[in-house]
């Protein structure tokens, strides 16, 4: 994992994380129809921008959404939805929700769900979540992962605080 964080790959810069969500939820779209999965992108208006490292925020979300889609699988067809939300948490976060209408997650495997190669997988090497919990950690942030209570399947999220960023100008010296 520490050579996804090397140091000359840690340029932050002002991130819109609807941007991030639309560009993932396009990437996927083919993965979304082969699995028949219908997605939905609930995106709240006017949030600030955070500052962090888009492609390393790209790959948390790309995780979450490929896990969702792939525990699906066990969903009747037509029953098979996903939705991706972003929000503002109280005033100094802005939260970011995967929730899919699969089986939702174990009691047993709640507590460990972010551990290196932890996996509910077949053929799972339990890296994908761990990366995730990284990432969000390095951001300033926290993701979290439940059954969700209104209709079963699993939620995800993880809240970005929200910094302004600094002019280079007005670094200290």
């Amino acid at each position: 994992m520490g050579s996804l964080f090397k140091a000359d790959d840690q340029r932050h810069e002002l991130v819109d994380v609807n941007e991030i969500a639309l560009g993932v939820l396009a990437a996927l779209q083919d993965d979304l129809k082969g699995h028949r999965v219908t997605a939905s992108a609930e995106l709240a208006t006017g949030l600030p921008h955070i500052l962090g490292h888009r492609g390393q925020l790209q790959e948390v979300l790309l995780n979450l959404v490929n896990n969702a889609i792939e525990a699906m699988d066990s969903t009747k067809e037509g029953g098979r939805v996903l939705r991706v939300r972003t929000g503002r948490n109280g005033a100094h976060e802005i939260a970011v929700t995967v929730e899919d209408s699969g089986p939702g997650i174990s009691p047993q495997n709640s507590p460990n769900l972010f551990d290196p190669f932890v996996t509910t997988k077949p053929q799972g090497m339990g890296l994908g979540l761990a990366i995730c919990h990284t990432i969000i950690e390095r951001h300033g942030g926290q993701i979290s992962a439940r059954t969700s209570e209104e209709k079963g399947g699993a939620r995800f999220q993880f809240t970005l605080p929200i910094k302004l960023a600094m002019d280079p100008a007005e670094t200290p010296t």
